[in-house]
């Protein structure tokens, strides 16, 4: 189980994050929601072990995150930031092969091939592979970068280790369909045994997917649980100054109806 116990985080005289507790276990997908700058990316950070803490743990099966070095890290978790971008005019079948090098005292040439050819045709790149990453668009650059992610947990899954993947806003950048693709490999990798943690803006498709939510607002946790008991109408309106409504259905995706936002009558 990956999990942080009264995590804290400052920088300079602003506190980011503040007695956050949170907990994901293999197969779960959790996902973190907030209005901007409610700090969703920064614990998303902290529980990937890339900043400091000022208070609190992150622990990976009761091993400190501070504990791990960056090759027993690159094991356990994987990570698809915002910043997906790359100067350098690699191929995208380089880029997804990136990831072999986390794997590459433990797996063969042949295995690691396969494991990239996998990722690329999951996330329907495979078509991409010798173009230019630089000149893809950025729907296209992300679909790839996703491929990388993925690969680097593959051999994990496969071996039935624990692992984590960790995504920031996976869907900023995709059409309504990727939009949907994404969150369901998401799901599915969860499924598979992963624990998944995404940073999401999409009230509609956290509904849909997330097996656990957790809600923040100014740095706090002001809410946590399923979706069905945190994207409540009073939540929504607390947090984020809407007086919305969640639809479920049984035949098709979650909606959002939105009736006012800041004391604003929604157009008819």
């Amino acid at each position: 189980m990956l999990e942080a116990n009264s995590l804290s985080v400052q920088v300079g005289q602003k506190l980011l994050l503040k007695d956050i507790d949170f907990s994901v276990s293999q197969g779960e997908f959790a996902v973190v929601l907030g209005p901007n700058g409610a700090g969703k990316s920064t614990l998303l950070k902290a529980l990937c072990g890339d900043i400091s803490l000022t208070q609190g743990d992150v622990t990976y099966h009761q091993r400190r995150v501070q504990d791990l070095n960056a090759v027993a890290l690159s094991h356990i978790r994987a990570v698809l930031t915002q910043q997906y971008d790359c100067e350098f005019p690699f191929s995208v079948q380089e880029i997804v092969d990136m990831s072999h090098y986390v794997h590459q005292h433990e797996c063969t040439p042949n295995s690691l091939r396969e494991y990239s050819q996998q990722a690329m045709q999951t996330l329907s790149v495979e078509h991409l592979a010798a173009r230019c990453f630089t000149q893809l668009s950025g729907g296209e650059k992300q679909r790839v970068q996703f491929a990388r992610v993925l690969c680097q947990l593959l051999p994990t899954l496969h071996a039935n280790n624990p692992c984590y993947l960790m995504i920031d806003e996976p869907t900023a950048s995709l059409d309504l369909y990727h939009q949907y693709q994404v969150m369901k490999l998401a799901q599915q990798i969860a499924k598979q045994g992963a624990g998944v943690v995404a940073v999401v803006h999409d009230l509609a498709l956290t509904a849909s997917f997330a097996d656990k939510v957790y809600l923040l607002q100014q740095g706090e946790l002001v809410a946590t649980g399923s979706p069905e008991e945190v994207l409540s109408n009073a939540q929504l309106m607390s947090t984020y100054g809407i007086d919305a409504e969640i639809t479920l259905s049984d035949m098709f995706l979650p909606t959002l109806g939105v009736a006012k936002a800041f004391g604003l009558a929604a157009e008819k």
